[in-house]
């Protein structure tokens, strides 16, 4: 009797032992280690997802001068296009195409946009393939190399709409007048500053008056260059045509440059920026509608004192 029971509970132990040994095998009955707090915060973060895309919205260092031609219209349904074309000494020296999206676009995020150098370039890039920059900057460089602006010009598959639908339309209609000097003349100059931002300057003066001043500040090609970590995801745009950029002066970037813009072609003194906001150290927030001075101001003026000289050598100003 006894030595039933034994054999009763060895083959008891056995048969346990077996269907233990068969769940390790298929993964399903084996008992997970409890998670660590750090091993659930591992896995609870997003994979980074990476741009593959590659495009460059660095402006050419230095200074570029020369006659002024632009003209811009709105296409399809009301997208902004604008062509800028610079001729030095019977050469063309800097073209440039920019769009700004419909007011009515059917996306509210991206209503009157400007496509260049803001978000757009990556949410149509993830969409299509192929970011609405790589086709404009390719025409661009193509134009310059072949020193006109209309004829035939590859474009990226996939972003060439704008190309086909305004910038070539847009260059047909420009062409005639670059073959008469201008009245209005460009100047630009752009240099690099600390951190992984480029700071870029245009004036457009007519009989020696300045009637436009753009400002704006680039963001470095890659994450890499960019030394502030908030900052880092807004490589390949710029403070001013970034919709997500926010400003620490708690004034947008974009207002306080089209208030500069408004000011000088006003009081035609390019280094004046007293009436501007964010100009103060300690701004209070609730008094004056800032916090702190925008250090965009100090680099603007270091550029604005620099194309003031060139302007005033050249006679134009």
């Amino acid at each position: 009797m006894v030595l039933r029971k034994r054999r009763l509970i060895t083959g008891v132990l056995i048969a346990a032992m077996a269907t233990m040994l068969t769940g390790c095998g298929q993964g399903s009955t084996t008992p997970e280690e409890p998670k660590t707090q750090e091993t659930q915060n591992v896995s609870a973060q997003p994979e980074e997802k990476k741009f593959d895309l590659e495009w460059s919205v660095q402006p050419k260092l230095g200074i570029i001068k020369g006659d002024y031609y632009k003209i811009e219209e709105r296409f399809r349904q009301g997208h902004l296009g604008t062509l800028e074309v610079v001729k030095n000494d019977g050469e063309i020296v800097h073209v440039e195409f920019n769009e700004r999206t419909r007011p009515n676009y059917y996306h509210r995020y991206y209503q009157d946009v400007p496509k260049r150098m803001s978000e757009y370039n990556f949410t149509m890039g993830e969409r299509k393939g192929a970011a609405w920059i790589q086709s404009v900057v390719k025409v661009e460089q193509q134009m310059l190399e072949k020193q006109s602006i209309t004829g035939e010009f590859d474009a990226v598959a996939g972003a060439s709409n704008s190309i086909n639908q305004s910038m070539l339309p847009l260059a047909e209609k420009l062409e005639e007048s670059l073959s008469t000097p201008s009245k209005q003349k460009y100047y630009s100059i752009a240099e690099e500053l600390e951190g992984g931002l480029t700071g870029l300057l245009k004036v457009i003066v007519e009989d020696k008056k300045i009637i436009s001043v753009k400002y704006d500040e680039i963001f470095a090609d890659s994450p890499e260059e960019i030394d502030n970590p908030n900052l880092k995801k807004f490589y390949r745009q710029s403070k001013y045509e970034s919709v997500e950029y926010e400003e620490p002066s708690r004034i947008g970037f974009n207002v306080q440059m089209d208030a500069l813009n408004e000011q000088v072609v006003k009081t035609q003194d390019l280094l004046d920026i007293s009436e501007l906001p964010a100009i103060g150290d300690t701004g209070n927030y609730a008094e004056s509608g800032y916090t702190t001075r925008n250090t965009a101001w100090d680099n603007y003026l270091n550029l604005a004192e620099k194309l003031l000289d060139e302007m005033k050598k050249d006679g134009n100003f």
